[in-house]
């Protein structure tokens, strides 16, 4: 577990940690900040199968033991791809934005990417998110492309 000072003070600290079991309501909470609305239940069921896997991780953000922050991270490699990681997922509670957490996230998902052997990390980022696209600027990340994105529902 690693601790991160800094953003509250010498007295109070941020915690971040890998996702456990019990903290899926807290992570279906923030992620109705980004619009993805959740039935915990559901959400809780989606986590259990993640937790196991190598080539996925979540961490979660915690201060004053209540988790404020947490993402999803996952490795992939294509034909034409060494292995890399995605950035599948980041949210930080509207009420403690801008004060570093989200930068210890993401470096999280960087450590955790780099022990598993890969060189780079990428992201998705919907074109109406202007304030997580100057965020992810003001971290090191680089606009690679735009793109058109095309679904299909199978159960239809």
């Amino acid at each position: 577990m690693e601790v991160y000072e800094a953003i509250y003070g010498r007295e109070e600290k941020v915690v971040i940690r890998k996702a456990v079991p019990d903290d899926y309501f807290s992570l279906a909470e923030l992620a109705a900040q980004l619009g993805h609305q959740e039935e915990p239940g559901k959400l809780r069921s989606r986590l259990l199968s993640l937790l196991g896997r190598p080539d996925q991780v979540i961490f979660v953000a915690e201060f004053e033991q209540e988790i404020v922050g947490w993402v999803h991270g996952y490795l992939y490699k294509f034909l034409y791809l060494d292995l890399a990681c995605e950035l599948a997922a980041l949210v930080v509670d509207q009420a403690h934005r801008q004060l570093g957490i989200g930068r210890m996230l993401v470096d999280a998902i960087e450590k955790w990417a780099s022990a598993q052997g890969c060189h780079q990390v990428s992201l998705r980022s919907n074109i109406k998110r202007e304030e997580a696209h100057k965020f992810y600027k003001a971290i090191g990340y680089d606009l690679r492309k735009t793109q058109h994105i095309f679904e299909k529902d199978l159960n239809k």
